[in-house]
């Protein structure tokens, strides 16, 4: 199962008596892959820097300088992400918090949602991991990536089953 934190707990976050609520986090190995994914950009932004620099004959600390902070990114933001990412399955709602620099907090109530699906793409594949992605009748309206297979599939559950329900 995913690494869990507790805190205090609002009136309207409440289920059932208890009294915290739980909130997951994801795997670990999802910073391998974000930091695979700023690996193959540090890469991009090498090629493209040093054909920039030469089409423009640029000074080569010029192209030296976009490298250093394109790796300087790669390595600081993975981090941050994964220290704001968690999800939490409350009462009537799904709270999804999230960001690196900018920090997000998605509400989707159950009522809204239609459908949940779990995906997998080759980088997901490679490192075992597993995306959660809730639609509503606007389209995707949130998505949990880095997931163990285990925990993903158990989440998807419990969201398809109180999908489209007022309450739990």
């Amino acid at each position: 199962m995913s690494p869990l934190t507790v805190e205090p707990v609002s009136a309207g976050d409440r289920v059932e008596g208890s009294k915290a609520r739980l909130r997951h986090r994801l795997d670990r190995r999802v910073l391998a892959l974000w930091w695979t994914v700023g690996g193959l950009v540090v890469l991009v932004v090498i090629g493209a820097s040093i054909g920039v620099g030469m089409i423009l004959h640029l000074h080569p600390v010029f192209p030296a300088l976009a490298c250093v902070a394109a790796a300087g990114l790669a390595a600081v933001i993975p981090p941050l992400r994964y220290r704001r990412w968690s999800y939490q399955v409350r009462a009537h709602d799904a709270l999804i918090s999230r960001g690196a620099l900018f920090f997000v907090q998605q509400l989707i109530p159950f009522d809204r949602i239609q459908f949940v699906e779990s995906r997998q793409g080759p980088l997901d594949r490679v490192f075992g991991l597993t995306q959660v992605v809730l639609y509503t009748a606007a389209g995707r309206a949130g998505r949990v990536p880095g997931l163990s297979s285990e925990d993903a599939e158990a989440l998807r559950e419990e969201l398809a089953r109180v999908a489209g329900t007022a309450s739990v």
